[in-house]
Order: C-alpha cells, then sequence, then structure tokens
C-alpha cells in the first residue's frame, strides 16, 4: 500500500472535534443526564427559600411530615425531568413522537411486558438479602413515606407516586438516555441504561431490583421499538407497591411466598428467554450482503468511539452526584 493511501484511510480513524453546541445523540442525552439532577437541586433549594420565607418549620420526625410536603417530595423529580424532557427536544428540534414510538409496536408487547414486571417481582428476593446482609453490620432501613392512602388520597398517591413517574422515567431513561448510549451496542446499552436508572433513585436497598428493572425495561424498548409497554410496566410495579402498602400487606405466609417466587420466576425466565432467543429481529438479505468500505468502517468505529466519550464526558455531572447521594444515603443507614 501506498504512502498516499495510507494516509487517506488514516484521515477517517481520527474522532470528530464537535464544539458543545453542537448537538449529537450522545451528548444530548449525557447533558439530560446531568440537567436532571442539577434542576432538581435547583427546584429543592427554591422551595426551601420558599418554605423558609415563609416560616414553614418541619418536624424532626418524617412521619409527622404534612401531606403537601410529601406531595412535593415525589412532584419535585417528575417537574425536573419534564422540564430536561422539553430542553432536549427544543434542543434537538425533533418531535416527541419519535421517542416515545420508533415504530408500530405490535400489541404482543405489552402482554410480555406485564409478564416480564411480573417476573421482576422475584427479584425482591435478592433485595430482602442485601438488606438482610447490610443489617448484619448496623444499617437500618428507611421506611418509605408516602401520603394518606385513605379515600381519595389513594388515587392521589397512584397519580404522583405512579403514574407520572410511569411517564416522565420512560420518556427519559428509555426514550431520551437509551437513544445515547446506542453506540455502547444493545448488551452495553441495556446494562448501562439500568445503572443510571438505579443510580438516579438513590436508594442503595432497592438497587439490584431497580437495576433489573431498568436494563429490562431498555431491553424491552429495543424489542418493541417503543417505550409505550414499559410504561404500562412501570405504572403497574409502582401502583402494585401503593396498593400493597394501603392493605398492610408487607410479609407473606411461607405457604404463599414460596408459590409466589416460583410463578414470579418463571415469568422472568419465560418473557426474559422470549425476547433474548425468539424475538428477533432479521435484517433484510441487502444490508447483509452489502459490504461497507474499509475506510467508512474505519470512520463509523472511530464516531462510535467519540460518541462513548462524548456521553461520559457530559453525564459526569450527574452521575458524580448521583453517586455521592448513593454513597451518602447507605452511609448514614449504619
Amino acid at each position: 500500500m501506498s504512502n498516499q493511501r495510507k494516509r487517506q484511510n488514516s484521515k477517517y480513524t481520527a474522532p470528530t472535534r464537535l464544539p458543545l453546541t453542537t448537538p449529537t445523540q450522545a451528548k444530548a442525552s449525557g447533558l439530560s443526564y446531568s440537567a436532571c439532577i442539577v434542576i432538581l437541586l435547583l427546584l429543592s433549594m427554591i422551595s426551601s427559600i420558599v418554605m423558609a420565607a415563609a416560616g414553614v418549620k418541619l418536624p424532626e420526625n418524617s412521619a409527622l411530615y404534612p401531606e403537601w410536603y410529601i406531595y412535593l417530595n415525589y412532584l419535585l423529580p417528575q417537574i425536573a425531568l419534564f422540564l430536561v424532557v422539553v430542553l432536549y427536544f427544543a434542543w434537538l428540534k425533533r418531535p416527541i413522537k419519535q421517542t416515545v414510538r420508533e415504530q408500530k409496536c405490535h400489541p404482543k408487547y405489552f402482554f410480555w411486558a406485564i409478564l416480564l414486571q411480573v417476573g421482576l417481582l422475584s427479584l425482591g428476593t435478592l433485595n430482602d438479602m442485601f438488606l438482610r446482609f447490610l443489617e448484619r453490620f448496623g444499617y437500618k432501613e428507611s421506611s418509605l413515606i408516602l401520603p394518606n392512602l385513605g379515600g381519595v388520597g389513594l388515587f392521589a398517591t397512584i397519580f404522583c407516586v405512579a403514574l407520572l413517574p410511569a411517564l416522565f422515567e420512560e420518556i427519559f431513561f428509555r426514550g431520551i438516555l437509551l437513544k445515547g448510549l446506542r453506540s455502547f451496542g444493545t448488551f452495553g446499552g441495556v446494562l448501562l441504561c439500568g445503572a443510571l436508572f438505579s443510580l438516579y433513585h438513590q436508594n442503595p436497598v432497592q438497587t439490584i431490583y431497580q437495576f433489573a428493572c431498568g436494563a429490562a425495561f431498555a431491553l424491552m424498548v429495543i424489542k418493541s421499538g417503543s417505550i409505550l409497554p414499559t410504561m404500562l410496566s412501570h405504572f403497574l410495579n409502582n401502583t402494585l407497591i401503593i396498593v400493597l402498602t394501603r392493605f398492610g400487606i408487607e410479609n407473606m405466609p411461607t405457604a404463599v411466598y414460596v408459590p409466589y417466587v416460583l410463578v414470579t420466576s418463571l415469568c422472568l425466565l419465560v418473557s426474559l428467554g422470549y425476547l433474548f432467543f425468539f424475538d428477533i429481529k432479521t435484517e433484510s438479505a441487502a444490508c447483509t450482503e452489502k459490504k461497507i468500505p474499509q475506510q467508512q468502517k474505519a470512520k463509523e468505529q472511530a464516531e462510535i468511539k467519540a460518541e462513548r466519550v462524548r456521553f461520559f464526558v457530559c453525564a459526569a455531572v450527574g452521575i458524580t452526584i448521583f453517586a455521592v447521594n448513593w454513597l451518602t444515603k447507605l452511609s448514614t443507614g449504619f
């Protein structure tokens, strides 16, 4: 190969250098992840200033918090995500329809999404085991604080704690964030989406379950081409927690718990087995037979590496703050 041809090939391997204001999918997704915690912190600061100016004093015991304050704590993260979503679509000038649904979603995915969510309930056992492990070192789990679940309060809580997160968290994580992780491939993108979803919730005890949900939902979106099935799964998951809390169903008797684990585990294996081994998208013959020139392939690989770097650089602020909060909550439990 001549020196001139070598120079022609080498120029395609250099990563593309883009200014910060130039949007790429990885850059927009990474900045969105950082923006969601920054905006949430700003909203929390504003609410604290307003309460201080109004002379509002909260009791030291979190169980005695007023209803409006409990609702506020659940609404602020959703408001922050809403603002991030608005900024994201305004920057990329992309219609929200492309994020919610890239292709027509087959109705079968709603069935598999429900079955998958039932299966994910079996992983709650892993959370219990992790909690028992932490308790050996003196860890005390903080109790879940929900608004009053009596009467209309039940429906208001389902709206704030189940419906809104199912909408905004799915649009953000499986719509916006997952698109920015495509440069990591299907497997890497699914795992990273699950990890960032779990880190976002900053709940050490629920880390395993939230990671599994985030990764499974990402896989479902990749297979179905839509976030609508995972919105349904997310809503059902949160609603089930609220309903079980409402009726005081926390600990199951052994006669019920063993069949429950077996059935939910079977649902998880069947749903994941279908998504991994049976729901396979085949490329057309034209695509599979098409040969990509070596120069173009090298350029694409360099761009993929550049997109990976862009994502982590732009998401670094969010990852750092969420990780610090996660570690702080873990340490304060001992």
